[in-house]
């Protein structure tokens, strides 16, 4: 074999090697982006998949906070009317009519005697408690700036009884407000 041949040989063996190694590069190359495609793709799957859940779990959260400002809004416009209500009955106590007021303030007279005993004194509000005292043989002490009801004291004026309309709403308020609110909110 000539030397000629020889290089031309080699030059065959040389290019068919080199399209063998692109080939196979090529080959490995492909495999590469193919498996980089894959890992890309999971990759934004996984991606998109936590954006969706931090997505939810935000708008769970904005859900639940204009839920509790709801309630919270409810409760106070609930408050409100309740303590309309009570402006309302302290009105209303303030503006009974003679006969009706006479008989309240004379129960509650009466109890407060039972508790102090007949010797015991009285703060009024109004003239007609005055008359109330008068009828059942009580004495007076002085007044009481109130919409209405009687201050009873024990004799040694150690004890006081505040059974005055506005003392009575102050003491039961809370228990008021509890029916009140079950019957306007059930």
């Amino acid at each position: 074999m000539t030397a000629d041949k020889i290089i031309q040989q080699i030059r065959k063996d040389s290019k068919k090697e080199i399209n063998q190694i692109l080939n196979e590069a090529k080959k490995q190359a492909s495999g590469i982006i193919k498996d980089a495609k894959k890992e890309a793709e999971l990759e934004s799957e996984k991606i998109l998949s936590e954006g969706k859940k931090q997505s939810e779990n935000i708008s769970k959260i904005l859900i639940s906070k204009a839920n509790q400002d709801a309630k919270k809004e409810l409760m106070i416009i609930q408050e409100k009317i309740i303590e309309d209500c009570f402006i309302k009955a302290h009105h209303s106590l303030s503006i009974l009519n003679e006969v009706k007021y006479k008989t309240i303030v004379t129960k509650l007279i009466k109890n407060g005697v039972k508790k102090l005993g007949q010797q015991c004194t009285l703060l009024v509000s109004r003239d007609i408690d005055k008359k109330i005292a008068e009828e059942m043989g009580l004495k007076i002490s002085g007044n009481v700036e109130t919409a209405g009801g009687v201050v009873l004291k024990s004799i040694d004026e150690k004890i006081m009884l505040d059974h005055t309309f506005d003392g009575i709403l102050k003491r039961k308020k809370h228990d008021i407000r509890i029916k009140v609110g079950m019957l306007l909110f059930p």
